[in-house]
């Protein structure tokens, strides 16, 4: 059993460096920005690979085998451990996903405008019409849920527009308005 548990290890390193391939590939400079599938993959990878990992490890005690204690310890450890890093990530992508699957959004970087179109109404977003921005994020970077943030948009005839993580770099959305007043807000895991 720790033999396959080695084998297990290099197997996720080698997915990391080949995620970090094809995520380096396939980059490339956007205008208009919709539900990617690279995108979403790339933010899900080691969440879904955590969880196949963890019912893997906790589906080797199924079998009839010879384990020891000492290894089935390990397993049930170390599967629990994995499904408890890899479920909250998987709850926040399918939140994000019913939030944004019909969503889309085009930057204007020579304009400094963006213009959202959402199921509820298309925005045209530009310094004039945002009043405040405020991003909520996690207050760590080492959980697989930490890339899951979202920014909330107040407009100036009050209404809140939320885009998430899934379906752009929040980064680049707000180097548009570097004038709109910005806060941030912690959570442990950012559910809208």
């Amino acid at each position: 059993m720790l033999g396959l548990l080695l084998k297990i290890t290099a197997l996720v390193i080698a997915a990391q460096f080949g995620v970090r391939f094809l995520a380096w590939l396939f980059r490339r400079q956007q205008r208009v920005f919709y539900l990617s599938p690279m995108r979403q993959f790339k933010m899900v990878f080691w969440s879904l690979l955590s969880f196949w990992l963890g019912g893997s490890m906790l589906g080797l005690l199924l079998r009839n085998q010879t384990d020891t204690p000492l290894e089935k310890g390990i397993a049930i450890a170390l599967g629990s451990v994995l499904f408890l890093f890899a479920l909250p990530t998987l709850l926040v992508h399918v939140q994000y996903w019913r939030h944004e699957r019909e969503n889309a959004l085009e930057l204007e970087k020579e304009t400094n405008a963006a213009l959202l179109l959402q199921p509820s109404g298309r925005y045209l977003l530009d310094q004039r019409s945002v009043r405040e921005m405020v991003e909520t994020q996690t207050p760590s970077r080492r959980f697989f849920w930490s890339s899951y943030r979202y920014l909330t948009l107040t407009l100036t005839d009050g209404r809140q527009v939320k885009i998430t993580s899934l379906l752009l770099d929040l980064d680049q959305l707000k180097a548009l308005w570097p004038r709109v007043p910005y806060q941030t807000r912690t959570k442990w895991v950012c559910f809208l």
